[in-house]
């Protein structure tokens, strides 16, 4: 996906179709705007006075053009210029990317509402507007005759207006495209089949991200069961395919010697049928998606080399199909994990907690990092609590909770904290192991975060429960509810701004 700067005044466009937003009760009369109008015959001042159009947020005015400049215009409403967000921007650009998407429009010209903003928010302004519209504009292409027939938008010119905002939009471009790359390749990975992604195949599109500042190192199933990795081990087990340990490492170079490290976790399950405790066969259609985490981690890498942060940081993805075959780890199984702690299995369908806790134990003992985040699809329980509207987070580095909370609103992918308290750690205790996998539906997500906290050790950690923002986000810039979000890739990008 390439975005370019086309700084031509809107009326002089030559293109497919014209984006532009107005916000509330706010006249198309004046800079570039207005002098598109004026080459429309000022009709979209005669939408607004018949109130056809005002600008309310949700609204949107589709004009044909005229002899010259663009061939169609799609304005969209805004809502009220005092109370705009980046999501608000966001999720109205969205349904400008829905129209153009389902038009199969991709010569595409898109202004942001720049004008009246500082420079700082125009940098923002740009980042919403761009992400809005490309990511409604997403599709998902493997084999499907009629898919592959349809034009992709490979290429999207932003103008500033007139010149106005240059400054601001060239430094927003290069940060939505950071973003874009990132969860645009992450949607990607989540979409693909089983029997396309699987730990190995894993490995080769991880060692694709390989460049001069990202390494990659692949553990194979010998090499873990040197390491001790046996709750990793046992939720292969059962599959044709073995389980691998995926670990990037991001290091531009030249960094100070105190500069720090940020490590990433991410769940990497490439298809869950729930193991011997069996999905039913609804539930387990989708389970595709259940290495979303590892996907987020995937993305955030693939957006590092043009993001360039000044720090260092490490990515570790647990790649494993959990499957039924004769060889599968069973419920009631004791299994000794990397750290040395017992877990006894009480529901094989607990399996992302297993895989996690080896890699976040390895990753805190190894890298050392100075913060550390996984990221998983791991509970019924906090899409139950939170629904498909935010992520569930919990942990012990009370500064980046704040951070995480703060780019959740920036990006739109919000995140709210959720208990730890000691009380679940009680109830994952057990009579013949150090703990269980699991600790009863009551309080599941806090539960299972209580898990995984037995394995970070002393290191400053954030757990974020992504199964409710995964799929089925009822946002504009997510086109088909069947299609995975890329959830978490801008979150961890804009954290990582505000924490380097």
């Amino acid at each position: 996906m390439k975005l370019q700067l086309h700084d031509v005044a809107p009326q002089e466009v030559e293109a497919q179709l014209f984006v532009a937003g107005l916000f509330e009760g706010e006249k198309a009369v004046e800079g570039g705007m207005g002098r598109l109008d004026a080459s429309l015959a000022n009709r979209m001042e005669l939408a607004r006075k018949q109130d056809d159009f005002t600008g309310k947020s949700g609204q949107f005015l589709t004009l044909y053009g005229g002899d010259n400049g663009p061939r169609h215009i799609l304005v969209v409403g805004l809502g009220k210029r005092d109370e705009w967000t980046p999501e608000k921007l966001r999720r109205a650009f969205g349904t400008a990317g829905k129209q153009a998407r389902a038009k199969r429009w991709t010569d595409v010209v898109l202004m942001p509402p720049l004008k009246g903003f500082a420079r700082p928010d125009e940098e923002r302004v740009t980042v919403a507007a761009v992400e809005g519209f490309v990511l409604a504009m997403y599709r998902y292409v493997r084999q499907s005759r009629n898919l592959e027939k349809l034009p992709t938008l490979e290429l999207l010119r932003v103008t500033p207006g007139e010149s106005e905002g240059v400054a601001g939009l060239k430094v927003g471009l290069k940060q939505a495209k950071a973003n874009l790359d990132g969860t645009l390749f992450a949607r990607d990975l989540a979409a693909m089949p089983g029997m396309d992604l699987y730990p190995e195949s894993y490995a080769k599109i991880a060692k694709g991200l390989e460049s001069k500042n990202i390494k990659v190192e692949i553990f194979d199933r010998k090499k873990l069961e040197k390491l001790g990795m046996g709750a990793l081990l046992a939720v292969g087990q059962g599959s044709a395919h073995p389980p691998v340990l995926i670990h990037l490492t991001y290091d531009p170079g030249n960094l100070p010697k105190k500069a720090k490290t940020f490590c990433l976790v991410g769940k990497g399950i490439t298809f869950d049928s729930g193991g011997l405790d069996l999905k039913p066969a609804a539930g387990m259609r989708d389970m595709k998606i259940d290495m979303s985490g590892s996907a987020a981690v995937m993305g955030v890498f693939k957006a590092l080399d043009t993001m360039k942060p000044k720090c260092r940081i490490e990515g570790f993805i647990p790649a494993a199909e959990n499957m039924t075959g004769g060889n599968a780890y069973r419920p009631g199984d004791v299994l000794t994990s990397y750290r040395g702690l017992t877990i006894e299995i009480d529901n094989t369908d607990a399996e992302g907690r297993l895989a996690l806790a080896d890699a976040l134990a390895y990753a805190a003992d190894t890298v050392k990092p100075d913060t550390m985040v996984d990221l998983a699809t791991l509970t019924g329980a906090c899409w139950i609590a939170l629904g498909n509207h935010a992520t569930g987070m919990m942990g012990t580095d009370e500064k980046l909770v704040e951070m995480l909370t703060a780019a959740g609103d920036e990006s739109g992918e919000r995140v709210w904290r959720l208990p730890l308290w000691e009380e679940y750690s009680e109830q994952i205790s057990s009579e013949i192991a150090d703990l269980k996998n699991t600790g009863g539906r009551p309080g599941g997500a806090s539960t299972a975060g209580a898990f995984l906290k037995e394995f970070v050790g002393d290191t400053p950690w954030i757990h974020l429960d992504i199964a409710g923002t995964a799929s089925e986000v009822p946002v504009s810039y997510v086109p088909h509810k069947e299609l995975p979000t890329g959830v978490g890739v801008r979150l961890i990008l804009e954290t990582l701004r505000r924490w380097v």
